[in-house]
């Protein structure tokens, strides 16, 4: 394509409406996409969805989606999907197909399983630092936490690099990963997720509450 040219993209992909049933059957076939927040996330998702904020898809769709499995979205209230798809597009994602029907409410009203993270606030961590055994991943880029420092004890492995470093996550321990804010703590903790990790947990205001608390940082 970057020699002889894209084809040419006369309209957004018109992107239908998946029932639950079709998004179930799907599970394994295609990649679900949990656009909403993380706290949402945490609160309630379909197993094995990839947890990636509206935002945050031009900076990361681009690590984790491939180019020929579809792409279904999940949303709360289906609003502003437009610009959404827009950022798939100008990423060469010409698979993305459709979103849930309903949204995410309809998914839990339909009895249908759900997956959960746990989502801690800086203070759960601090205290639970003290007396627990926790495997304490940080996700930020390596210029983040050179200027910034780390959160003494922590391991870092840069969220596009996750996947690919899963043997260095231990499974029998409680994992709890942050990031700057929280928004690539709950990526972290979606990808762990779907790989079979029981115990994660996401750290909501990540390094930046962490800082803003008062607890002591390493650089």
């Amino acid at each position: 394509l970057n020699k002889e040219g894209a084809p040419l993209l006369h309209h957004l992909p018109d992107l239908r409406p998946y029932p639950i049933k079709e998004v179930k059957e799907l599970q394994g076939n295609a990649q679900i996409i949990d656009i909403r927040s993380p706290t949402s996330f945490a609160g309630g998702h379909i197993p094995g969805s990839l947890s990636i904020w509206k935002e945050g898809i031009p900076a990361f769709a681009g690590w984790f989606l491939t180019y020929d499995t579809p792409v279904i979205l999940v949303d709360d209230f289906n609003c502003g999907l437009v610009d959404v798809s827009l950022h798939f597009v100008r990423l060469g994602y010409d698979n993305l197909k459709g979103y849930l029907a309903g949204g995410f409410p309809a998914y839990f009203k339909s009895g249908s399983p759900i997956g959960r993270i746990e989502a801690w606030s800086v203070h759960d961590l601090a205290g639970r630092l003290k007396g627990e055994d926790i495997f304490l991943l940080d996700v930020r880029d390596i210029a983040n936490v050179s200027r910034v420092g780390r959160i003494p004890g922590a391991h870092h492995i840069y969220i596009g690099e996750l996947p690919g470093r899963l043997r260095e996550v231990p499974r029998d321990r409680q994992v709890a990963a942050y990031c700057d804010v929280g928004y690539k703590g709950s990526l972290a903790a979606s990808i762990l997720a779907r790989n079979g990790y029981q115990r994660v947990a996401n750290i909501l205001g990540g390094m930046t509450g962490y800082i803003n608390a008062g607890y002591p940082v390493k650089k």
